[in-house]
C-alpha cells in the first residue's frame, strides 16, 4: 500500500517519531491497556460494561453511535489508505503493532474511544465539571496507539474527532426521541 502525498505526513512523522523513540520499560503493560479496550475485539465488551453501568438506553446510544463510527472509519481507511508507521526500532513488551494489518487513517481505535467518553461524560453519573473525567480515556487510548506504532498522531486526532462528531450526532437523535433519554 502507497501512502497518499497528503501535507500533514511531514507534520506527522515529525510529531510522532518522540513517541515512538520513547522506552517506558514495564509501563508499557499499563499502556495496553488503553491501547486495546477500543479495539475491535474488546469494544463490545467495554460498551456492554457501559451498558450494565449506565442502563439499556445508554446502550443502544453507545452501540449505535460505534456502529456508525466503524462504518465510517473503515470506508475512509480503504478509500486513503495510509501506511502505518513501520514497525518500531524501539522495543515494546506488548507487540500490539503486529496486530494491526489494515490502513493507518483515521485511528478506528481512538475514534470509538472518543465515543465511549463522550457518551459516558454526557450520561454518566455527574451532572457538573466532574463528567470531564470520562474524557480521560480518550487521549490515553491516542497516546497507547502511537506509542505501540500503530498509528501516526494525525490518525488519532482525526479518530477522535470522528468519533466524539459522530457520538455528538447520536446523542442529539436520541434526544429527539420523547422520553427516550429522560
Amino acid at each position: 500500500m502507497n501512502t497518499p502525498p497528503i501535507a500533514p505526513l511531514g507534520i506527522d512523522r515529525r510529531l510522532t517519531g518522540p513517541i515512538h523513540r520513547l522506552v517506558l520499560g514495564p509501563l508499557d503493560y499499563f499502556w495496553a491497556l488503553p491501547g486495546t479496550a477500543f479495539g475491535t475485539y474488546a469494544m463490545p465488551i467495554t460498551m456492554a460494561l457501559v451498558g450494565l453501568w449506565l442502563g439499556w438506553k445508554v446502550l443502544v446510544v453507545g452501540v449505535a453511535a460505534s456502529l456508525v463510527t466503524v462504518s465510517i472509519t473503515q470506508a475512509l481507511k480503504h478509500t486513503i489508505g495510509r501506511d502505518r508507521p513501520a514497525p518500531l526500532l524501539a522495543r515494546r513488551r506488548v507487540k500490539l503493532r503486529s496486530l494491526v494489518k489494515n490502513p493507518s487513517f483515521p485511528s478506528g481505535d481512538s475514534a470509538q474511544a472518543g465515543v465511549v467518553s463522550f457518551l459516558v461524560m454526557w450520561h454518566g453519573p455527574f451532572q457538573d465539571d466532574r463528567a470531564y473525567l470520562f474524557l480521560i480515556p480518550l487521549p490515553l487510548c491516542m497516546f497507547a496507539r502511537i506509542y505501540f506504532g500503530a498509528h501516526w498522531i494525525g490518525d488519532t486526532l482525526a479518530g477522535a474527532a470522528i468519533g466524539a462528531g459522530v457520538m455528538a450526532g447520536v446523542h442529539f437523535a436520541a434526544l429527539q426521541i420523547p422520553g427516550f433519554l429522560a
